[in-house]
Protein backbone atom coordinates (compact mmCIF):
# COMPACT_ATOMS: atom_id res chain seq x y z
CA UNK A 1 0.00 0.00 0.00
CA UNK A 2 1.30 3.45 -0.93
CA UNK A 3 1.02 6.01 1.86
CA UNK A 4 1.18 9.62 0.69
CA UNK A 5 3.70 11.86 2.48
CA UNK A 6 2.28 13.96 5.32
CA UNK A 7 0.87 17.41 4.57
CA UNK A 8 3.68 19.30 6.33
CA UNK A 9 6.19 17.78 3.92
CA UNK A 10 4.18 18.47 0.76
CA UNK A 11 2.58 21.88 1.35
CA UNK A 12 4.45 25.10 0.51
CA UNK A 13 6.47 26.26 3.52
CA UNK A 14 4.37 29.42 3.94
CA UNK A 15 1.19 27.29 4.19
CA UNK A 16 2.77 25.17 6.92
CA UNK A 17 3.83 28.40 8.65
CA UNK A 18 0.28 29.79 8.59
CA UNK A 19 -1.03 26.53 10.02
CA UNK A 20 1.41 26.31 12.94
CA UNK A 21 1.49 29.97 14.07
CA UNK A 22 -1.50 29.56 16.46
CA UNK A 23 0.51 26.96 18.42
CA UNK A 24 2.86 29.74 19.52
CA UNK A 25 -0.02 31.61 21.19
CA UNK A 26 -0.23 29.02 23.99
CA UNK A 27 2.66 30.56 25.92
CA UNK A 28 4.62 33.85 25.84
CA UNK A 29 7.74 31.88 24.87
CA UNK A 30 9.05 28.31 24.68
CA UNK A 31 12.40 26.60 24.35
CA UNK A 32 13.15 26.89 20.63
CA UNK A 33 14.29 23.33 19.92
CA UNK A 34 11.70 21.78 22.21
CA UNK A 35 8.95 23.80 20.53
CA UNK A 36 9.87 22.41 17.10
CA UNK A 37 9.51 18.86 18.44
CA UNK A 38 6.20 19.71 20.13
CA UNK A 39 4.83 21.04 16.84
CA UNK A 40 5.99 17.94 14.96
CA UNK A 41 4.11 15.88 17.55
CA UNK A 42 0.99 17.99 16.92
CA UNK A 43 1.34 17.49 13.15
CA UNK A 44 1.55 13.72 13.61
CA UNK A 45 -1.15 13.27 16.27
CA UNK A 46 -3.31 16.39 16.32
CA UNK A 47 -2.47 16.85 20.01
CA UNK A 48 -0.13 19.56 21.24
CA UNK A 49 2.07 18.92 24.27
CA UNK A 50 4.25 21.84 25.43
CA UNK A 51 7.99 21.19 25.38
CA UNK A 52 9.44 19.72 28.55
CA UNK A 53 12.94 21.06 28.12
CA UNK A 54 15.74 21.42 25.63
CA UNK A 55 16.13 18.64 23.12
CA UNK A 56 19.18 18.05 20.98
CA UNK A 57 18.15 15.83 18.10
CA UNK A 58 19.70 16.71 14.77
CA UNK A 59 17.07 18.89 13.10
CA UNK A 60 18.71 18.53 9.71
CA UNK A 61 18.40 14.74 9.66
CA UNK A 62 14.73 14.53 10.68
CA UNK A 63 12.52 15.61 7.73
CA UNK A 64 9.56 16.35 10.02
CA UNK A 65 11.53 18.66 12.32
CA UNK A 66 13.23 20.25 9.32
CA UNK A 67 9.85 21.09 7.69
CA UNK A 68 8.56 22.71 10.89
CA UNK A 69 11.84 24.56 11.44
CA UNK A 70 11.63 25.96 7.88
CA UNK A 71 8.04 27.08 8.49
CA UNK A 72 9.12 28.74 11.72
CA UNK A 73 11.84 30.58 9.82
CA UNK A 74 9.17 31.97 7.47
CA UNK A 75 7.23 33.22 10.51
CA UNK A 76 10.36 34.88 11.91
CA UNK A 77 11.09 36.59 8.58
CA UNK A 78 7.50 37.88 8.49
CA UNK A 79 8.09 39.35 11.98
CA UNK A 80 5.32 37.19 13.45
CA UNK A 81 7.74 35.27 15.70
CA UNK A 82 10.89 36.32 17.52
CA UNK A 83 13.74 34.09 18.67
CA UNK A 84 16.26 35.07 21.31
CA UNK A 85 19.50 33.32 22.16
CA UNK A 86 21.01 32.80 25.59
CA UNK A 87 24.67 32.76 26.49
CA UNK A 88 24.70 28.96 26.50
CA UNK A 89 23.47 28.84 22.89
CA UNK A 90 19.92 27.89 23.84
CA UNK A 91 17.06 29.75 22.21
CA UNK A 92 13.56 30.84 23.17
CA UNK A 93 10.82 31.56 20.66
CA UNK A 94 7.49 33.37 20.91
CA UNK A 95 4.97 35.62 19.20
CA UNK A 96 5.80 39.23 18.37
CA UNK A 97 3.20 41.94 18.89
CA UNK A 98 2.55 41.75 15.14
CA UNK A 99 2.11 37.97 15.45
CA UNK A 100 -0.42 38.43 18.25
CA UNK A 101 -2.27 41.03 16.19
CA UNK A 102 -2.26 38.80 13.09
CA UNK A 103 -3.79 35.95 15.09
CA UNK A 104 -6.33 38.27 16.74
CA UNK A 105 -7.40 39.82 13.44
CA UNK A 106 -7.14 36.56 11.45
CA UNK A 107 -4.64 38.12 9.01
CA UNK A 108 -1.80 35.57 9.28
CA UNK A 109 -2.24 34.40 5.68
CA UNK A 110 -2.06 37.98 4.39
CA UNK A 111 1.15 38.63 6.35
CA UNK A 112 2.65 35.56 4.68
CA UNK A 113 1.51 36.57 1.18
CA UNK A 114 -0.94 33.65 0.91
CA UNK A 115 -4.40 33.52 -0.62
CA UNK A 116 -7.56 33.24 1.45
CA UNK A 117 -8.06 29.47 1.19
CA UNK A 118 -5.62 27.10 2.91
CA UNK A 119 -4.96 23.64 1.47
CA UNK A 120 -6.86 20.73 2.98
CA UNK A 121 -5.12 18.07 5.02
Amino acid sequence: MNNPPPWWLTWPVAEVAATILPLFARSPWENGNGQMHSIVGWCKTGQYHPPRGPGREDEFDDPDVRAITEATQILERACLLIRTFGSSGSSAIGLTRLGMQALHTDTVRQHLGLGDTPPRH
